[in-house]
């Protein structure tokens, strides 16, 4: 080897390959990958090893120069792929021509973005939609959005004919039966009190059901009262329309608030039902620990059961108490999540996730539905039917007596028996008999946080081809921007589901 001079250019290009071919031990040396070390490797990783970074285009706030700027620098200091979502959390706009989610301005930034990464050899990856959950967008039709049963109750007796229209189930766009979707926590801080958004509407009838059942499982109390004595509209209280509620005072942790019935004589219960608006967020748990109590002489007090303030009302089942006076219990909760959520946007009114503000300016706790029953009931039925998200579902009733329902031997099935209007014409056999005629509704869950120009229904997840329809759709949009040879292999790569919060489902045509 010490014969050979350096050379330069094509001299040495050539005398290198004449060198090699003559000589199969140098041959080996140089076809054979060099073996880096790990610590090369890691001071130099592959690709595929480097990491990526999520990069938000807030509220169209987009320039090319950022944009090959940004760029510029994840390529400089290492970074290997970035994960493009469009997004917004109020954020103002600072650049002179906003552009907007799909607009042609915004089409031609990203079509730049996809090419700069491909030339600077970054992995370019797109959110599964505008915001960061999950999969909606203005393209999602109502028939294609997010789903939950609802129902309507009409008793019969038996033995005799019944022909009649039965009442169409809650045909309301939320969470739970005829509960209106309120403001997320997003409107909340984006727009203050701004008036409530038009949400799309959908329904389609179920099942009809009937089972025997209790005439008249309410017992009117003969009074209601608060913790100060002052009576309360016990009917605002068990008239069935979540969005009304009584107004408390929130009260403290020595002295929580309180609401009573007194039956003026000692009634048999097993069940109650409780809800407070507001009380609880997803994520962020509740502003109370709500507690049913019996007591034989309205002085001392014994504990029936603990009720879980959650976005929806909650059912508890309890073993037969006989008492004349009930009263729940709503010991304040502290140093929970929703604690820092009013913390983190100081000057919001959360009314709609907690104690609001009363007429007086004074927070106020809303109770809208406190029902207790004399009839046997599923305890969390309503956590159990899908209607709220839980930590552990194995827990739930965990060491409690539940009742087991309605044996399925008794249910009769009269789905067929309904014609479209809603007549029922049915001789139910004899005994009391409650009918239900199910039908599904919208729950209205949107894509988040997300621009207003990009945000629209939640796909139904358990629908594969209303997914699919939606993929589609929205792929389309990105290789309709970026170039039919800028989506796949180049350009856009990937798709990436960062977080799921669109809360609880439990229905799909399917």
């Amino acid at each position: 080897m010490a014969f050979l001079k350096v050379k330069t250019g094509l001299q040495a290009s050539l005398a290198l390959a004449a060198l090699v071919a003559a000589s199969p031990l140098l041959s080996d040396v140089v076809a054979k990958p060099v073996q880096r070390s790990m610590e090369d490797q890691f001071r130099d990783p592959p690709n595929s090893a480097r990491p990526r970074v999520w990069w938000h285009w807030m509220n169209g706030n987009i320039t090319e120069d950022g944009i090959a700027k940004d760029m510029a620098w994840m390529k400089r200091v290492g970074i290997g792929g970035l994960q493009n979502f469009d997004a917004n959390l109020t954020t103002p706009q600072i650049v002179p021509n906003r552009l907007v989610y799909m607009t042609p301005g915004w089409k031609h930034a990203f079509k730049f973005a996809a090419n700069e990464a491909e030339r600077r050899g970054l992995e370019l990856t797109i959110a599964a939609s505008p915001g960061w959950s999950e999969t909606g967008g203005p393209w999602v039709p109502p028939e294609d959005g997010l789903k939950k049963l609802v129902w309507s109750e009409t008793l019969v007796s038996g033995g005799v004919p019944f022909k009649g229209v039965l009442a169409s189930p809650p045909m309301t766009t939320g969470p739970f039966q005829n509960l209106v979707m309120g403001k997320s926590i997003d409107e909340l801080i984006a727009g203050g009190n701004s008036p409530e958004k038009v949400r799309p509407k959908f329904y389609a009838d179920v099942a009809v059901l009937a089972f025997p059942a209790e005439v008249s499982p309410l017992l009117n109390p003969a009074k209601v009262t608060r913790a100060d004595g002052a009576a309360v509209n016990s009917a605002a209280l068990t008239d069935a329309d979540l969005n009304s509620a009584v107004d408390i005072e929130p009260g403290t942790a020595k002295a929580p608030a309180t609401i009573m019935f007194d039956y003026g004589k000692p009634q048999t219960l097993r069940s109650a039902s409780l809800f407070l608006p507001g009380a609880s967020a997803m994520f962020f748990g509740a502003t109370v620990s709500p507690l049913l109590e019996a007591s034989d002489d309205g002085a001392k007090w014994r504990k029936i059961a603990d009720i879980v303030a959650a976005q929806v009302p909650t059912t508890v089942s309890f073993a037969p108490v006989t008492a004349r006076y009930f009263r729940a219990v709503f010991a304040p909760k502290s140093g929970g999540g929703m604690d820092l959520v009013a913390a983190s946007a100081p000057g919001v009114d959360f009314g709609a996730f907690g104690a609001g503000m009363g007429a007086a300016g004074k927070p106020v706790l809303h109770v809208g539905e406190l029902r207790l029953s004399t009839e046997s009931r599923i305890d969390r039925f309503e956590a159990k039917a899908g209607y709220e998200l839980e930590l552990d579902y194995y827990a739930l009733s965990e060491g409690l007596a539940d009742t087991p329902g309605t044996a399925p031997g008794k249910v009769i099935n009269l789905t067929d028996k309904m014609r479209a209007d809603g007549t029922l014409d049915w001789t139910p056999p004899k005994g009391n008999w409650r009918v239900l005629r199910l039908g599904s509704s919208l729950l209205g869950t949107e894509n988040h946080p997300a621009p207003k120009e990009a945000t629209g229904l939640e796909v139904d997840k358990f629908d594969g081809q209303a997914v699919r329809r939606y993929m589609v759709h929205y792929i389309g949009m990105y290789r309709d921007a970026a170039g039919a040879d800028m989506v796949g292999d180049k350009g856009v790569r990937a798709i990436l589901t960062d977080s799921i919060e669109v809360g609880a489902a439990n229905w799909t045509p399917k």
